[in-house]
């Protein structure tokens, strides 16, 4: 038992009542250390922990990879995977300084009551889902040849990993991809910039882009037409046709695969209830 005033200090109980926290409090949670170099978690132990990193800084290995996939610090959440579904440890994560941590074994589920049970798996599940999402994203950064970096810190101190690929440019016009589906139409001559969503382009172009187009002295059969939500569209030249539709359909396939492995994932590991 601590006090209840400690978990008010840590980000991830932010959202639980003041109920909820000394419930929590009562529970048999466990302080641990471990000095710098030492194994935290091993991948492929069945160990169903997860930790919250109070104090220090731990690198995250997977397999064949020697080299760290992430560097997490104080704040960040891990171990939530094998906690929630009983799956062997899929990584392993290593102190790379003298460490404190909290540590929450599975065992705690059964020691809560059903609604602070809920509450506890269901904010496991979103950083999960987080944490997912993270790796998708530093997957098609690669896909992309753009440089990685600690996806999980990101979230913990606030900054936003920017990703900005050249995709095409030709006399002035430059598209960009900008990760998350989203790309950066610039246009130098007319000194303008457009970020929009990707989407499947057409050549049907609306009548007043057709006179746009005319007034500025150009041909509307250069132009693709698509769609920005329900009151704007965008122009994209036709000679940009072959890189939008390859970045689109990488988008598409990380999307897809991230849906996949998440409806996975929660089909068959997280009845938990």
């Amino acid at each position: 038992m601590f006090d209840v005033q400690f978990l008010d200090k840590i980000k991830f109980f932010s959202d639980f009542s003041a109920e909820a926290k000394r419930e929590i409090a009562q529970l048999d949670i466990v302080f641990k250390k471990y000095a710098a170099n030492s194994p935290i978690i091993n991948e492929g132990d069945d160990s169903g922990s997860f930790f919250i990193l109070l104090q220090g800084k731990v690198s995250v290995y997977k397999k064949p990879n020697v080299n760290p996939i992430s560097e997490l610090l104080p704040g960040a959440i891990f171990g939530e995977i094998a906690f929630l579904s009983a799956k062997p440890r899929g990584a392993s994560v290593v102190a790379l300084e003298n460490c404190i941590l909290l540590e929450f074994d599975r065992s705690v589920l059964g020691r809560l009551s059903p609604d602070i049970r809920d509450q506890l798996k269901d904010k496991l599940i979103t950083i999960l889902v987080k944490h997912l999402n993270d790796v998708i994203d530093m997957r098609t950064k690669e896909s992309f040849g753009l440089a990685t970096n600690n996806p999980h810190a990101a979230e913990m101190i606030g900054a936003k990993i920017e990703v900005k690929q050249l995709i095409f440019s030709q006399e002035g016009y430059y598209i960009y991809y900008m990760g998350n589906g989203d790309a950066l139409i610039e246009n130098r001559l007319e000194g303008t910039k457009n970020t929009v969503k990707m989407v499947e382009l057409t050549e049907v172009i609306p009548g007043k882009y057709i006179t746009a187009i005319k007034q500025a002295r150009r041909d509307p059969a250069d132009y693709l037409f698509g769609k920005s939500g329900d009151f704007g569209g965008y122009l994209v030249l036709k000679a940009a046709r072959q890189a939008w539709k390859s970045t689109l359909l990488a988008v598409q396939a990380e999307k897809f695969d991230q849906t996949r492995k998440m409806d996975t994932f929660i089909n068959r590991n997280l009845d938990m209830k």
